[in-house]
């Protein structure tokens, strides 16, 4: 039992030293301070199991004493050890949360040992109600924040699904409607439309309200994820993921908050991981709740939060690590971190669930958590799960010069589905990843910067090594004279923009042989 007496008088220092020599059950190690100071130095040390405390001190004097020490260490217990015989400066002390009031002189070995060893339990009694009751409440919270969320997530569906509804009737008006426009346009030439030139809606109009649908899908599929998050799963219900699938999904979701606080985000993520045996929506709250807690370290102005995966090959586990350059983790509770309602965040309004839920979901999965901290400088925590490499995972290369399509595009195929998919942006790029990635299925837009994709298919039946790929072709423009090129080349598979995503998905099945 590590013991800090903060006591002034060097005799009853050296009195105590003996009493607790003579204790036979107990090995105590005591730690000596003379002034108030000193002993807080020590309990933000950490390590002290139980304080012995005089009232009476060079450098503070009565219950202001008390009041301080309780305050470093809330969680140590503390008895009051005077000559002060005062029974309402004891019943005070007590009521302030001191554990025991003893007066010098009238204590013998047996009765300070028992003193101290009942002030300990009494103190582990004291929070572990309170643990309990904080942990009921956090539960009643979390259970109406979770029909909150769904409550929000109906209210947003309606009108989103009214917009994605409409929208393909708005196509199709569009569709029937631009020949009377044209002709009314070549009457009067100067004419406009919405303040708009009638050749711009010629040529952007389809664009546009394509975008719009594509706009309401992500918006509908953030709506999903809240409400997927909100919904409590099953850790044993597992199926093959992508970690990178559930680090993005994650990503999504903390969004807003590190938007909020400014902080710099910087993202990356191995390549061609191996899939692993998870819950997906279990692994996106163990990356949420790191990417929160990172967030919350920092209470500066130059936050930065680095989040990264990766393949051991040694072990063959993967790995995601998230740094900041916080304030780093409290030593004196660096041991018991993923203990439940352990927290340096009181103050603040931490309720040191995060980690803890956290750890339980790692280990649920049969993986390992660790981290690293300085104080001062910021805190990385590490987290291996084991992988299970059974059948080769499908390749996908997906390529496109309009990022929000190529994204929208990447997401639905990784989402679910036991696939590795990257992407490319032009047909350089998509040929350097055709010898390097090799994909099993090559999704093509045609009208691209640098190298279009016919440039792409030709390489395609020049090189042998690539003759098994299958390609899709994606285009705006599928009565364009490339269009029939690619096609005589062989490549039927092609898809008019937009595209509906379950037909595309169908597609990559079908050329994957699903």
């Amino acid at each position: 039992m590590k013991v800090l007496l903060i006591e002034y008088n060097s005799g009853d220092t050296h009195l105590m030293r003996e009493m607790l020599a003579e204790a036979r059950d107990v090995p105590f190690d005591l730690v000596c301070a003379d002034r108030l100071s000193t002993g807080l130095e020590h309990l933000s040390e950490g390590g002290i199991d139980i304080v012995l405390l005089d009232l009476s001190l060079p450098d503070s004097q009565g219950l202001d004493t008390f009041a301080r020490v309780y305050a470093q260490a809330p969680q140590v217990p503390i008895v009051v050890l005077t000559g002060l015989d005062d029974e309402t400066l004891a019943v005070k002390a007590v009521q302030e949360g001191a554990q025991d009031y003893l007066i010098k002189g009238q204590v013998e070995i047996n009765l300070l040992v028992r003193a101290m060893r009942y002030a300990i339990e009494r103190k582990r009694a004291e929070e572990a109600l309170q643990r309990s009751q904080e942990q009921l409440h956090q539960g009643e919270k979390m259970k109406a924040l979770g029909t909150l969320v769904a409550g929000v997530a109906h209210e947003i569906n309606n009108p989103i699904n009214l917009i994605m509804f409409n929208i393909p009737l708005l196509k199709k008006i569009w569709h029937d409607f631009q020949p009377v426009l044209k002709e009314h346009a070549d009457r009067e030439i100067d004419s406009r439309y919405g303040g708009l030139p009638y050749d711009f809606i010629e040529e952007n109009l389809s664009q546009l309200l394509s975008d719009m649908e594509m706009a309401a899908s992500r918006v509908a599929k953030i709506v999903t994820d809240l409400k997927n998050f909100a919904r409590q799963s099953d850790v044993a219900d597992k199926k093959p993921i992508q970690i990178n699938m559930a680090v993005k999904n994650a990503m999504r979701l903390a969004s807003t908050t590190l938007r909020k606080s400014g902080i710099h985000l910087k993202l990356s993520l191995g390549n061609n991981l191996p899939l692993m045996e998870a819950n997906l929506q279990s692994i996106e709250q163990i990356v949420l709740n790191l990417i929160i807690n990172a967030i919350e370290a920092i209470n500066h102005d130059r936050g930065r939060v680095v989040v990264e995966t990766g393949f051991q090959q040694k072990d063959k586990r993967i790995f995601i690590s998230i740094s900041d350059n916080g304030r780093g983790i409290d030593p004196s509770i660096s041991d018991k971190l993923f203990d439940p309602f352990v927290t340096d965040r009181q103050t603040e309004g931490g309720t040191g669930l995060g980690l803890s839920i956290t750890y339980k979901l790692v280990e649920a999965h049969d993986g390992e958590i660790t981290f690293q901290s300085e104080k001062g400088k910021g805190t990385t925590f590490t987290v291996f799960f084991p992988t299970k490499l059974r059948e080769k995972a499908a390749k996908i290369l997906v390529v496109d010069d309009e990022a929000s399509f190529r994204n929208l595009l990447t997401e639905a195929l990784a989402t679910d589905r036991p696939w590795l998919v990257d992407e490319a942006c032009n047909g350089v790029e998509a040929c350097i990843k055709l010898g390097t990635y090799r994909p099993d299925v090559l999704i093509l837009d045609i009208f691209m910067p640098e190298m279009d994709g016919v440039e792409v298919c030709r390489t395609i039946k020049r090189e042998r090594e690539l003759s098994d790929i299958k390609v899709i072709i994606t285009t705006g423009f599928p009565s364009h004279p490339k269009v029939k090129e690619i096609a005589r080349l062989g490549f039927t598979h092609i898809y008019a923009k937009p595209i509906k995503l379950q037909d595309l998905l169908k597609a990559v099945e079908k050329c994957l042989g699903k």
